[in-house]
């Protein structure tokens, strides 16, 4: 059977394939578009007051391509489905012999027959009138197609096999498209544009993706970037010397952020207010770094310095650049330099690095007071409470009795006390409610064994507490487990995987950080003598009220006493850290209890059961061998 294909000429299936495709695409894209905007509106939000905040350039410039692409994808859908509706659809009518002799299908011959004469009579060309013969040519010609059909046995055969009388057919295929795609002078256009899709924009597209993939390590930062961390970063290296660094990455060079001529008179006159400053309030001199020279470099210097020293930018584009600078410096710190310092197990740089993410979220310079973080404090007014009032810290502040309070901040209006109490309650005071050093089922620690560390961490100003959602069975609280209990401490180790700790940390107060941040914390246990971090740092995203942290490392092969460091720092605020020294002291395993005896009470099977009788064969053929054995020796 050949096969014959044909286009679609009405263009009714080319409109459905069309519809479908069209649909197929710009639906999933529209939900994916609104879902991913609700999302992000969400996320990125801030809830709290803000006095720095990046104007959306890009958005405003122009119509969204995304957002345009998929409205005319729309209209394509609107049009089609019109043409789908409006457009008449030929449905293919089957040939039926029964229905041109108006008899019912299983009729006898003879009724077939009669039928036909019948109609033979009404339809022959000279019975008919003259403007009626060529329809009754027509006719007569189906009438005797549809009788020799049901008449004739092979006719009849065919159809019933093949739906014709003659036999088998050419089988037609429709394929979904307009025939005006396939006409001769057409095809030049057809060839073009294919050429276009295929040699030029796909390729183009497909280059463009593969280059920019290759450009960044997976976390998103340039591989140039990686690379001069990679080769800068030392283990016992300055506060200083890290934000020098980090002013030298690749993403400050950028189009957006990248040194311009015409930026050098604003860029001059706030390093001279970053020196002014840093004399007066850090005791030290701002400068160029010297071993990164590069003007994008010393751009991104400024720009930090300036966010550190809170100094306010006058031109809007620099001040947004400033914002921009900021909020990639965050990100460079937590995947790229605290990711390469922790991966060497550098303690003190990795501090350090967690120092840097908090002076980025708050605004603040090396070393300033925590109290520097409510509103309407300043420099000026916080040194003159630090020395009037002896006060340093937030939670400091919070520890006095509310006329207390009000004495010390005394600097500020009422109207200005009241806010920045408001937000000196929300700032997390930590506390380490259990600390436990255990090798589980034992009661000490020997060389080389497997070490679980315990830390359940409280915020003891958490507005509420929140319950957590467990799996399976409860796990009880490790503050009501005693040291000495084993068997309590080995279950809530192995209970404690299946137990949700989730909860919705709160949004940081920083309002020199114009993005959204969530706090977060980091828990590092280092080793006190050899400034190593024992475990890597885990980084705590989801706690509001409390949260257990279970850790597991090697103990050291020797006997002796060993310190730990216990620290717990935030992310987003200053003087909220948590430091506790911890010993471990590793005993021989011959202090260990001894084992209680298993006692073997596996009777011996009877003498006439299948297991005695394979016994008895197994020692008979050891006996043999051993015989052979002893006789080859002998020999």
């Amino acid at each position: 059977m050949r096969s014959k294909y044909t286009y679609d000429e009405s263009g009714v299936t080319f409109f459905y394939y069309a519809l479908t495709v069209i649909s197929l695409v710009v639906a999933p894209a529209t939900i994916y578009m609104l879902a991913g905007k609700k999302g992000e509106d969400a996320a990125s939000k801030p809830q709290t007051p803000k006095l720095r905040s990046r104007k959306s350039r890009a958005k405003s410039s122009g119509p969204n391509i995304k957002f345009v692409l998929i409205l005319v994808g729309w209209a394509l859908i609107f049009i089609l489905s019109y043409k789908v509706k409006t457009t008449e659809v030929k449905e293919a009518k089957m040939w039926d012999p029964y229905e041109v002799l108006g008899v019912d299908n299983g009729e006898p011959e003879d009724v077939i027959r009669r039928a036909y004469r019948k109609l033979s009579l009404k339809w022959h060309p000279d019975k008919v009138e003259k403007d009626m013969k060529e329809k009754a040519g027509e006719m007569m010609a189906e009438i005797n197609r549809a009788h020799k059909t049901l008449t004739n046995a092979e006719a009849r055969e065919n159809y019933e096999k093949y739906g014709n009388p003659d036999g088998m057919q050419t089988q037609s295929m429709g394929i979904a498209l307009p025939k005006l795609l396939v006409e001769a002078h057409t095809s030049p256009f057809v060839l073009a544009l294919y050429g276009l899709l295929f040699g030029f924009i796909m390729p183009f597209y497909v280059g463009r993706w593969w280059y920019n993939s290759t450009r960044f390590q997976k976390d998103r930062i340039l591989n140039p970037t990686m690379s001069t961390f990679f080769k800068n970063i030392r283990e016992h290296i300055s506060q200083r010397n890290l934000i020098e660094l980090l002013t030298a990455a690749s993403e400050f060079a950028e189009d957006d952020l990248k040194y311009r001529e015409s930026e050098e008179a604003v860029l001059s006159s706030l390093s001279e207010k970053i020196q002014r400053v840093s004399r007066v309030h850090a005791l030290e001199m701002f400068s160029a770094s010297k071993k990164f020279t590069s003007k994008d470099a010393w751009k991104a210097n400024i720009l930090l310095h300036a966010h550190f020293f809170r100094i306010r930018i006058d031109d809007a584009d620099m001040a947004d650049q400033q914002l921009q600078t900021v909020m990639i410096a965050l990100t460079l710190v937590h995947r790229g330099l605290l990711q390469i310092a922790t991966t060497h197990n550098w303690y003190t740089c990795s501090s350090l690095l967690m120092g840097i993410s908090q002076m980025l979220v708050q605004g603040v310079y090396l070393h300033d007071a925590p109290l520097i973080q409510l509103p309407n404090i300043t420099w000026e007014n916080q040194s003159k409470v630090f020395k009037e009032k002896n006060l340093y810290s937030v939670h400091q502040l919070m520890r006095l009795p509310a006329a207390e309070q009000r004495k010390s901040l005394a600097v500020l209006n009422d109207k200005q006390f009241e806010e920045a109490i408001q937000v000196a309650k929300t700032i997390p005071r930590l506390e380490v409610s259990r600390l436990l050093l255990t090798v589980v089922g034992d009661k000490l620690v020997t060389p080389a064994s497997i070490v679980t560390l315990i830390v359940k961490i409280k915020i003891a100003n958490a507005p509420h507490k929140i319950a957590n959602r467990g799996k399976g069975m409860p796990v009880a609280d490790i503050e009501s487990i005693a040291d000495e209990d084993t068997t309590a401490i080995e279950t809530f180790v192995s209970n404690f995987a299946k137990k949700e700790q989730k909860e919705t940390p709160s949004e940081a107060y920083c309002p020199y950080f114009a993005g959204r941040k969530t706090s977060q914390w980091w828990l590092c246990f280092a080793n006190y003598q050899s400034g190593k971090l024992v475990v890597p740092p885990v980084r705590i995203s989801d706690l509001a009220s409390e949260r257990v942290v279970v850790l597991q490392f090697q103990a050291p092969p020797q006997k002796e006493t060993y310190r730990f460091h216990l620290m717990i720092k935030s992310d987003s605020f200053i003087g909220c850290d948590v430091m506790q020294e911890v010993q471990m002291t590793v005993v021989d395993r011959a202090n260990l209890p001894s084992e209680p005896e298993i006692v073997d009470d596996i009777s011996e099977p009877e003498e006439d059961s299948i297991a005695a009788q394979m016994a008895q064969l197994r020692g008979q053929q050891a006996g043999g061998r051993r015989g052979d054995d002893d006789s080859s020796d002998e020999e």
